[in-house]
């Protein structure tokens, strides 16, 4: 996973903790978090991997929870402060004209790690989005992609993406935004500069994750502008 993809995702699971005041061994939402904290942190650093699983492992002791909970905050910000010593404090990246493979193969990244789910939200979006982004997309991910302008071009597209691959996929159309946003696992969310099938060909673009506090509000919108939409 690339570095600003890995960083985005640390702060969005840290901002999504659950309240270990409250911790239940039963509680399905605990070790749901902890093994998404142990399989991030590990790809920064094993040994903190390790120290975390093990903090997780001994939750269910009351007398050495506080410690416990301790070590597993701690290993999550030392992944974030190292990575954040490899990239810019927003994990972003700028694009210059003609930069065109460099921004592909970014945005491929922050596409290939959703795990159950998309939203795409571009209302530029042509046909082009299926062989250049969709199909690295894992199998098994519910793939929902808000167009607007093009909807006549990505119809078709889409029908062939789903007879070929049988992925989960919807598309709906709407002229009701303008903003150009990738949501993952309905928790990150990325902002691109430019619609997906021009970034970086003529005009330099960025792709920049939002912090959690910002990206959460316009989640909520875009699933009211989605359920508003026209299904295509």
């Amino acid at each position: 996973m690339e570095p600003q993809v890995l960083l985005s995702q640390l702060k969005s699971l840290l901002a999504r903790a659950p309240d270990f005041a409250a911790y239940a061994p039963a509680k399905m939402e605990y070790h749901a978090w902890l093994g998404q904290a142990h399989a991030l942190v590990a790809q920064v650093d094993q040994m903190d991997a390790i120290g975390l699983k093990t903090a997780a492992d001994f939750l269910g002791f009351q007398a050495n929870r506080d410690y416990n909970i301790s070590q597993i905050f701690g290993a999550i910000y030392r992944a974030i402060a190292a990575l954040e010593a490899q990239l810019p404090a927003d994990a972003g990246q700028a694009f210059g004209p003609g930069a065109i493979y460099d921004f592909f193969k970014a945005l491929s990244s922050v596409l290939a790690s959703a795990k159950k789910s998309l939203l795409v939200a571009d209302p530029y979006m042509d046909d082009s989005v299926f062989d250049a982004y969709l199909s690295g997309v894992p199998r098994g991910v519910a793939v929902r992609l808000l167009v607007g302008k093009y909807s006549a071009k990505v119809k078709p597209a889409a029908e062939k993406f789903i007879a070929q691959y049988g992925a989960a996929l919807e598309v709906r159309s709407s002229n009701g935004f303008h903003d150009r946003l990738m949501f993952v696992d309905g928790d990150v969310c990325w902002v691109l500069g430019q619609s997906i099938k021009d970034a970086a060909a003529a005009k330099p673009t960025y792709l920049a994750p939002l912090s959690p506090d910002v990206g959460q509000p316009k989640l909520a919108d875009y699933e009211t502008i989605w359920k508003a939409a026209t299904a295509i």
